[in-house]
């Protein structure tokens, strides 16, 4: 089965950085202690305060489940990131599919 990638893309408030890099480490402590795909956060090197996070799923039905999977802490962690640190709580969303 192919595997897809999902690409969750954003500007934080440059203001509130440091507390944006705790609080999306603990999100990644809790989904990668939580669950079994692959999950990362990464900066665009020539865009300050540019962050992507980037799930990698084994095949379409791991990725169907990705929100019914998702602990409470990290709900509310997800929610804090919108509310407090994404600027204009603008999110842009990329579903990528393994093609060979």
């Amino acid at each position: 089965m192919a595997k897809i990638i999902f690409e969750i893309n954003y500007n934080i408030y440059p203001e509130k950085r440091s507390d944006y890099l705790k609080t999306i480490g603990e999100l990644k402590h809790n989904i990668l202690s939580t669950s079994e795909n692959e999950y990362s956060v990464f900066e665009n090197k020539k865009a300050k305060n540019n962050f992507s996070e980037i799930f990698v799923f084994e095949n379409e039905e791991k990725f169907d489940a990705m929100e019914d999977d998702q602990s409470e802490e990290s709900m509310m962690l997800t929610q804090k990131l919108f509310d407090d640190f994404i600027v204009d709580r603008k999110v842009s969303y990329s579903t990528k599919y393994e093609v060979l």
